[in-house]
C-alpha cells in the first residue's frame, strides 16, 4: 500500500535540511550562520533563511546574539552545570505548581508522551525521543500556570534538549530508563505530596545531567 505523500513548504523544507546538517555535523556546534551564504547554499531566498533560523533559535539548535550574529548552539562544561543548577530549582517549582491545577486529561496527555518516548526508544528515534521528552515538560511548565516561570524555562532548557541531540549517542537502555522515570513521575501526581514532586523531579534531573556530562565531557569528570 502506498503512503500518502505529505505537503511541506518551501519554508519547512529549509528548516529541515539546516536542521538535518547540524544533526549530521556537517555544521558545527559553534559554527557562524551567514544568512546570505545560506541562502546561496540552499536556493532559497534570504527572508526565508531568516524565518528558519527563527525557528531553529526555538528548537534550541541556534542562539542569536544581538549585533553579533546566530551561531549553531554550542554548550561548555561550565554552561551545563550553570544551567542544571537553575532547572533543578526552576522544574521543581513548576511541578509543586502544576500538581495544583493538572487534571484527569493533563495526566493522560503526559502519559501519551511517555508512550512516544518508550516507542521511540525502542527504535533508537533520538529525534521523536527527545521532541516528545521536551514537549512532556513544556506540558507541565504550562500546568503551573506561571507564564514567567514558562519564558525562563524555555529559554534555559531547549539549548539543552538541541545540544544533547546533535552530540550525544546514549545507549537503549538509558532511553528506556529515562521514559521510565518520566512515567514514575506521572503516576505519582495524584498520589504525592508536592514536596515529595519536587524531590523526584530533582532526583531524575540531577541523574540525567550526570549521564549527559560522562557522555558529552569524559575528559572532564
Amino acid at each position: 500500500m502506498l503512503r500518502l505523500i505529505q505537503p511541506i513548504s518551501k519554508r519547512d523544507q529549509v528548516i529541515q535540511a539546516m536542521k538535518e546538517a547540524i544533526l549530521a555535523g556537517s555544521i558545527q556546534p559553534g559554527s557562524s550562520l551567514v544568512e546570505s551564504r545560506l541562502a546561496q547554499e540552499l536556493g532559497a531566498g534570504i527572508p526565508l533563511v531568516r524565518e528558519a533560523l527563527i525557528e531553529l533559535e526555538h528548537q534550541g539548535f541556534v542562539q542569536r546574539v544581538p549585533y553579533k550574529g546566530t551561531t549553531v548552539t554550542k554548550l561548555e562544561p561550565a554552561d551545563i552545570k550553570r544551567i542544571f543548577r537553575l532547572r533543578v530549582e526552576l522544574e521543581a517549582l513548576a511541578i509543586e505548581w502544576a500538581k495544583e491545577n493538572i487534571k484527569e486529561p493533563d495526566v493522560e496527555e503526559l502519559r501519551q508522551r511517555i508512550q512516544r518516548m518508550e516507542e521511540a526508544a525502542r527504535v533508537l528515534d533520538l529525534d521523536q525521543f527527545y521532541e516528545n521528552d521536551l514537549a512532556f515538560h513544556r506540558a507541565i511548565w504550562i500546568l503551573s500556570d506561571n507564564s514567567y516561570l514558562v519564558d525562563a524555562l524555555e529559554r534555559v532548557v531547549t539549548p539543552l534538549f538541541a545540544f544533547f541531540l546533535m552530540k550525544t549517542n546514549r545507549q537503549h537502555e538509558s532511553y528506556v530508563e529515562s521514559a521510565a522515570m518520566h512515567k514514575a513521575i506521572v503516576e505519582a501526581i495524584p498520589t504525592k505530596s508536592a514536596p515529595e514532586l519536587r524531590e523526584m523531579m530533582k532526583q531524575s534531573l540531577a541523574n540525567w545531567k550526570d549521564d549527559m556530562m560522562k557522555l558529552l565531557f569524559p575528559v572532564d569528570q
